[in-house]
């Protein structure tokens, strides 16, 4: 997992509640055996045309986008940093919905409410993927999402100071965040859950070694 220190990008904002796994990529995909490929499905029944959505085995063959969808506004469009409505990843807990939204370019993505923006499986399965999920409060929120309107805004998004900097023009609005301190050091480090276990490995061995013989494996 590649570590995660600091971010800038271009703001893009979906302010819909409620958005669920199956909106964000829905489960006819699923049937993908692939780790890769998912980024032209994110959203795949709102972002195209009608009759536009990708074929399960072939994302790459999707149809014109629908201009009436958020994402695909002038503004919105090369943005790497989301900005969404509360309760963001609810329904099942499908990991493809974080591949899906990382693949499409996104590293940050931004919620309203503390405990209420994410999730709880989503914002796991995110922090274990080094896509960082944010909670702000409702105040904060709104002023980043009317910052990032027509003409766009740009975030400088800092793990380590924990603070989100956005500028539009001459206008500048620095929030601060808290993610916990285990998941912090991990992006910071780009661990991931078996990553970390590894750097125990020494550790592990030493143990297995000194353990009983009724606690070892039987040999084959």
């Amino acid at each position: 997992m590649k570590p995660f220190t600091v971010h800038r990008g271009k703001v893009a904002v979906l302010d819909w509640t409620d958005v669920n796994t199956d909106l964000i990529i829905p489960a006819r995909y699923l049937k993908r055996i692939e780790r890769v490929g998912y980024g032209p499905l994110l959203f795949a029944d709102k972002k195209y045309a009608a009759g536009g959505a990708p074929p399960i085995d072939e994302p790459e063959k999707c149809g014109p986008l629908d201009p009436a969808f958020p994402l695909n506004r002038p503004e919105n469009l090369g943005a790497t940093v989301l900005v969404v409505g509360k309760n963001f990843g609810c329904g099942s807990s499908r990991e493809h919905a974080v591949w899906a939204i990382a693949q499409a370019g996104y590293a940050v993505v931004i919620a309203p409410g503390k405990d209420e923006g994410f999730a709880d499986i989503f914002e796991g399965n995110a922090l274990n993927n080094g896509l960082l999920v944010v909670e702000i409060t409702p105040t904060e929120w709104e002023q980043i999402a009317e910052m990032s309107g027509p003409g766009g805004a740009e975030a400088v998004v800092d793990l380590k100071s924990q603070t989100i900097t956005v500028q539009k023009g001459a206008a500048t609005v620095e929030v601060p965040f808290h993610i916990p301190d285990t998941r912090r050091e991990r992006l910071l480090k780009g661990l991931d859950s078996i990553s970390e276990t590894l750097l125990l490995d020494a550790d592990i061995n030493r143990y297995e070694q000194a353990a009983p013989a009724w606690l070892k494996p039987a040999s084959a």
